[in-house]
């Protein structure tokens, strides 16, 4: 299907008819300012994993390429009552495949173009895009959020939402600041007085993955960390899941001979304090996770120093900002500043159920306060 909104044209075919897919979004993404989780990298591999059955919404100008999304759809059944067809970009709506968690996501567009086609893309999908009821989007930033709302004219409803923290190096490196400089007081005293005490103990230091195989090999020793602190049952630790373990073997062997990934082993001595995994793209890092050990000693806080340490490395490397991406966690804020607003949202079409849903909702939560 083929519609002209303005002087953009609007397509949508199915990936099968789209076998130039992979060439066209390597060429849109240097026209675009995307994340890393809109890269070929993250969204080739995410398709090549999973094999999610998509259709690829293109968007034209001219004949030129300016805005690429995949379109998928499932089916909800809210309370096991209520059954609601979604619509997701570059997500399945399979919980276990979407545990990689996608942060900054939205069409990927040519910079000159973005909010035109974000503007357009809504009541494009509404008008010639059938067999939804509702799209669910995430992690998307607050304006892109509003933008489809707005657009839309759907009713909006928030189902997570966080700051996402992060470091300004550029800045940092403008005023001529080291990173624990610019912390505050507190901050900076706890981590310089445990890099004091883990000094005594051998010092730290971190071991960056040289090659394929060994970050391979460090990824998979973050699992029992990761899962001793967040669990081990469907929904907790994404270790305990094939589906994110697979996806991140095949993206670490895609990732890592473009220099996309680091994986970082952090000793104390000779003993090992944990890993933190992290991707690189145009300047930016971003922390996805980490794996670390649970010290007996107060005084001790080894993520706060195994970040201190990263940052003031990929400063030191010229990178441009360090990312912790969404989360309230506490040592995100006091390492960072907030910089953005994620969420998690669905925008609904007006249906009875849905309704019916914010109803019921409204009684849960006028009882349950």
């Amino acid at each position: 299907m083929t519609e002209n909104f303005e002087q953009y044209q609007f397509s949508v075919r199915s990936l099968k008819e789209y076998p130039s897919l992979s060439s066209d979004w390597l060429s849109l993404e240097q026209k675009s300012e995307a994340s890393f989780f809109l890269s070929w990298t993250w969204v080739g591999t995410w398709l090549d994993c999973y094999l999610p059955e998509v259709d690829v919404l293109s968007v034209t100008l001219d004949d030129e390429i300016i805005g690429l999304c995949l379109l998928s759809k499932s089916v909800f059944s809210q309370w096991k009552r209520f059954t609601s067809k979604r619509l997701h970009f570059h997500q399945t709506g399979k919980p276990e495949l979407d545990q990689i968690w996608t942060e900054y996501n939205g069409v990927l567009c040519a910079t000159d173009h973005a909010s035109e086609i974000n503007a357009l893309v809504m009541p494009f999908l509404i008008k010639h895009y059938s067999g939804w009821d509702e799209l669910m989007l995430g992690a998307v930033s607050k304006n892109l959020a509003e933008t489809l709302q707005k657009s839309s004219g759907l009713s909006r409803l928030d189902l997570w939402e966080s700051p996402s923290y992060g470091v300004d190096l550029q800045d940092l490196k403008t005023k001529g600041l080291g990173f624990l400089e610019s912390l505050s007081r507190n901050t900076r005293y706890q981590i310089r007085r445990s890099l004091k005490i883990y000094e005594s103990q051998g010092g730290l230091r971190l071991q960056f993955a040289a090659n394929e195989t060994e970050a391979w090999s460090f990824f998979h020793e973050i699992a029992p960390l990761h899962m001793g602190r967040w669990g081990t049952k469907v929904g907790e630790s994404g270790f305990s899941n094939p589906a994110f373990v697979a996806f991140h073997d095949l993206l670490i062997k895609r990732a890592f001979p473009l220099k996309q990934v680091d994986i970082i082993k952090v000793f104390c001595g000779a003993r090992v304090l944990g890993y933190l995994y992290n991707f690189l793209y145009r300047g930016r890092v971003y922390f996805y996770l980490s794996g670390l050990v649970s010290e007996q000693d107060a005084k001790l806080k080894p993520g706060l120093c195994a970040h201190a340490l990263a940052i003031q490395y990929y400063m030191n490397k010229g990178y441009k900002f360090y990312d912790f991406m969404g989360g309230d966690d506490r040592y995100k804020s006091s390492l960072g500043a907030a910089h953005e607003e994620l969420y998690l949202i669905t925008l609904q079409k007006d249906r009875l159920k849905f309704k019916i849903e914010a109803f019921l909702r409204g009684l849960k939560q006028h009882f349950g306060s």
